[in-house]
């Protein structure tokens, strides 16, 4: 079952009285959580009631507002340490990567000096041949893109001590982040957080929406009596977007958190943030079919199973996304998703993506080619499944992921000749019956003999993808030998056509 999510819907004011008091709160504000930062990073844990009260004491602010601001600085303090340990993790798997570089030229380098040394006793009259364990790890040329004209051994020591010098710099930034204390960012300084319960009025002891009069009502902190009084109110615009679900929330009495940030200086925005339900789940259960989806970086595939697993229907959706700016990936996978929900809407099918995770492979892109490294880079996954995440959560369609093991190789021996689809839209089917439960064996042209048949079938197809890795793709799409095949042969009275290509009627992919 899924579970409400939050969403924030964003408008501005201009209005003079708001501005002015929003510069002033800021301001007090700002003070607060600087003070409130000092003191949690001290005290571990925190004791929150001393810690409100210190606050309300020191800046004049009454407890809903202290509350607001130790909650938005425990966010920003987990915040922070979560990216510390994301970023040690990432600088500890490249320094792993590049231990292993090192480690495999260093073996490469001294086994090629070795033999270059038994060269030299060899020519000097030492000895009278080189051993057959000797052989040469490189060949005595240079590379056409050396601009220095270097020797391929010589480039090896050269790319051998820039990696060492590599792996020094990353274990120096290890040692650094890890002695050095944490850093907590609290974001802009003219910023306003009004953080709600549902415990309290309206959502929000201390900011109000009038939804019937659209106006907000907030209330001043102590410090700031004297100037606004005891409440401030000012005309508010309703989003354009989502005015239907605010209304809803408020009606329910949700929790609503307000955050006002500057724009300029005489603009600011209103973020209202609150818990949105699903929206009524419209789409058939799995096992009455799914719509597979195959994400590539040039194309996206998708395919329909029906209830029994078969094929229903495929196609492919041309896409761009190579060095585009951030807008118009954005556009073009919004496009995608579009399409694809239609898809699901009109089949009333859910949808099934793959789960990739690419923090491991990022963290060798200095290993891998520059090719490699720019498709990777530009390769909008998270983006992708963000969009069509947050739209089937509109739509009420159900988005089911799967672990994509070996699914490209089991589309290509499977289904892709079977159904003349290619390799995306036959992957994007292996992702549909997968997440239909159903489960991928072996065809008999490619079994063999195994000791262990209480092994798990992904271990089978590990196997087959090792034997074929290399393999052409264009080999899998041969048409297979089928009974009527054979008849049709056996009938034949030696035709031309048959003579000149004997191998006619024969799948070719090994």
């Amino acid at each position: 079952m899924t579970q409400a999510e939050s969403r924030t819907y964003v408008n501005t004011t201009t209005h003079p009285w708001a501005v002015a008091f929003l510069n002033d709160a800021a301001t007090v504000g700002y003070d607060a959580k600087i003070e409130c930062l000092k003191l949690l990073l001290e005290q571990n844990p925190p004791n929150k009631s001393k810690l409100n009260t210190q606050l309300q004491q020191n800046h004049n602010i009454n407890k809903r507002q202290a509350n607001s601001i130790i909650a938005y600085v425990e966010g920003a303090v987990k915040s922070a340490s979560e990216c510390r340990s994301n970023h040690l993790e990432l600088l500890q798997g490249k320094l792993k990567h590049t231990t292993e570089v090192i480690t495999n030229l260093e073996k490469k380098i001294k086994a090629h000096r070795k033999y270059l040394q038994a060269v030299e006793q060899v020519n000097r009259g030492k000895k009278k041949k080189v051993p057959k364990s000797l052989k040469p790890k490189y060949p005595d040329a240079c590379s056409m893109r050396c601009a220095h004209h270097l020797t391929l051994y010589k480039q090896a020591q050269v790319k051998l001590h820039q990696k060492k010098r590599y792996a020094h710099k990353l274990r120096q930034k290890i040692s650094h982040i890890k002695t050095s204390p944490l850093h907590v960012n609290l974001g802009n300084k003219y910023t306003v957080e009004m953080i709600g319960s549902k415990d309290e009025s309206y959502g929000n002891q201390i900011c109000q929406l009038d939804l019937i009069g659209k106006e907000l009502h907030i209330r001043v902190p102590y410090a700031l009596l004297n100037r606004y009084g005891k409440y401030i109110q000012f005309p508010i615009r309703l989003p354009k977007h989502g005015t239907d679900l605010l209304a809803t929330a408020w009606y329910n009495r949700q929790a609503l958190t307000y955050r006002f940030i500057q724009k300029s200086l005489t603009e600011w925005e209103i973020h209202i943030t609150f818990d949105v339900e699903p929206a009524p789940r419209i789409t058939a259960p799995v096992s009455w079919g799914a719509i597979g989806v195959d994400l590539n970086p040039s194309c996206i595939g998708w395919a329909i199973a029906d209830k029994d697993g078969n094929l229903d229907g495929f196609g492919q959706i041309k896409v761009n996304i190579q060095s585009q700016p951030k807008g118009r990936t954005e556009a073009i996978l919004v496009d995608v998703v579009t399409q694809l929900t239609n898809l699901a809407l009109e089949y009333k099918r859910p949808i099934v993506v793959e789960k990739l995770d690419f923090s491991d492979k990022k963290k060798r892109l200095r290993e891998l080619s520059v090719r490699h490294n720019r498709m990777l880079s530009n390769f909008a996954y998270s983006k992708f499944v963000q969009l069509l995440k947050a739209r089937c959560f509109k739509l009420g369609i159900q988005v089911i992921e799967v672990n994509p093991a070996y699914s490209s190789w089991i589309g290509l021996i499977k289904f892709m000749s079977m159904y003349g689809m290619n390799s995306a839209t036959a992957a994007a089917f292996v992702l549909a019956r997968r997440g239909m439960f159903l489960s991928e064996r072996l065809p008999a042209r490619t079994a063999y003999q195994e000791t262990e048949s209480r092994k798990h079938v992904w271990s089978h197809w590990r196997l087959v993808a090792k034997l074929l890795k290399g393999s052409s793709r264009h080999s899998f799409c041969q048409p297979r030998l089928t009974v009527y095949s054979r008849l049709r042969t056996a009938r034949s009275d030696s035709s031309p056509s048959t003579a000149d290509n004997p191998i006619q009627g024969v799948w070719r992919g090994r």
